[in-house]
């Protein structure tokens, strides 16, 4: 009865010493009475290490200590990963224009990097604190360097890359192909236009100018009108006027003059009329002549009928007879070689204008040489070389002039002044102007 009663005690001891501590373990074991003497001894001792035995297997370990994980970065932690991150924007952003020895370099370098942060990584996973954020900093570098390895040495061996699931980026699937294609289709597409532009372009620009042409040829024609014109008005001047001016009148006055004697002038009382139709025809003499040498420049292929002359001679005969010859200084000008008629008339135009732009109470024009000049100066309003520039402009009309004035005259006198070699340009000075013809 007892064997039984100890047997029942050790089947409930094992069932609960998932549940109970140490202490109560031992207090069962040393419930067993070890001096029985029975012929069972054996089995009893044998049932007693039994339950030792299973008793001691099931003792709970000690729990090991967790790793503490530490967010915060050092200034350390910090410069590490600047440091990972600085290499990798280092690196090309492509690997297929570079050299086989720079792509050798460049994998040398991501080598010496891999193993650096494996030893960091390694060494960080080891330490009883560790940081996480810096250990997976470490690895998410690490997966990248792998990655760019890959492709180096896959562009080392065949050219060809993978993508980050080790497959060749080559290899392009159907619809990769099927929009390859597109492109294609779209690129040449577009191709068809843009040369269809350029022609439509090509073609209205070609319209535009054959209607330019037709334009140039009308008003070619027109010139070549009025030109024939002009050439005929030309002819009519030189012979018709000429008879009347420098043959008829002059043989008329000369005749009259004969008819009358001083006694008949005196009475009939036309001393003066006389003298005014002189002059008159005299003037009306000059200005044919200078209308004769004009429509001589009609021509083409024209050449100047010049002769050399003195110039301060030739400037005052032309000057004397008009009113204002009493506000010309003309200094000694030397020797020229002009056409008479075209040049006197080009320096008058000058004379009259440092006259007429003038405020001064006493109006002034000096006529001197300088150098390779000869100066015209006045002591007008001033003209300064960029207003001449602006006023050569034709029919162009300056603010502050009055009246008819529309720059023709100084367009006239530099062609005239052109049509000698000569050129004409312009300095305001303080107290006036002066005009400056550069000889040859």
């Amino acid at each position: 009865m007892k064997k039984m009663l100890l047997l029942l005690s050790a089947i409930l001891v094992t069932s609960s010493s998932y549940s109970q501590e140490v202490s109560y373990k031992d207090t069962i074991v040393d419930a067993i009475d070890t001096s029985w003497t029975n012929n069972d001894l054996d089995t009893l001792q044998v049932s007693a290490m039994s339950i030792q035995e299973i008793i001691t297997t099931w003792v709970s370990p000690e729990p090991e200590p967790e790793p503490v994980d530490v967010t915060k970065l050092s200034a350390g932690d910090l410069a590490s990963i600047t440091e990972d991150v600085k290499f990798m924007d280092d690196l090309p952003n492509s690997y297929s224009d570079l050299p086989k020895e720079d792509l050798k370099n460049i994998l040398a370098q991501i080598d010496n990097k891999l193993a650096k942060l494996t030893a960091e990584r390694d060494s960080l996973l080891a330490q009883a604190v560790r940081n996480e954020e810096l250990i997976k900093s470490k690895e998410n570098t690490i997966g990248s360097l792998g990655k760019e390895k890959n492709i180096i040495g896959l562009t080392l061996e065949t050219g060809d890359l993978t993508d980050e699931n080790g497959n060749l980026i080559n290899q392009k699937t159907d619809l990769e192909k099927q929009r390859e294609t597109l492109k294609k289709y779209l690129y040449g597409a577009l191709g068809v236009l843009v040369l269809f532009g350029l022609i439509l372009a090509v073609v209205l620009q070609r319209k535009r100018i054959n209607v330019q042409d037709v334009e140039i040829e009308q008003q070619i024609s027109d010139i070549a009108k009025k030109n024939s014109y002009l050439e005929h008005a030309a002819r009519i001047i030189r012979h018709d006027m000429h008879s009347g001016i420098n043959t008829y009148m002059p043989r008329g006055i000369s005749s009259l003059e004969k008819r009358l004697t001083a006694e008949d002038i005196q009475r009939l009382k036309i001393e003066g009329a006389l003298k005014m139709v002189k002059e008159g025809l005299s003037h009306t003499q000059r200005v044919y002549k200078s209308v004769y040498e004009f429509t001589n420049l009609v021509k083409q292929n024209v050449v100047l009928n010049k002769s050399v002359v003195n110039a301060k001679d030739l400037i005052w005969k032309y000057v004397s007879p008009n009113s204002y010859s009493s506000q010309v200084e003309i200094a000694n000008l030397g020797d020229l070689e002009v056409n008479e008629t075209l040049f006197c008339n080009a320096v008058e135009n000058l004379i009259k204008n440092g006259l007429s732009y003038n405020d001064s109470e006493s109006k002034k024009v000096k006529i001197y040489n300088e150098e390779e000049y000869l100066i015209v100066e006045d002591n007008g309003r001033g003209f300064s070389q960029k207003q001449f520039e602006k006023h050569l402009t034709k029919y162009s009309k300056k603010a502050d002039v009055t009246g008819d004035e529309k720059g023709l005259g100084l367009n006239i006198c530099v062609a005239i002044l052109e049509e000698h070699g000569f050129k004409l340009s312009c300095e305001k000075i303080e107290s006036g102007t002066r005009m400056k013809i550069k000889k040859k």
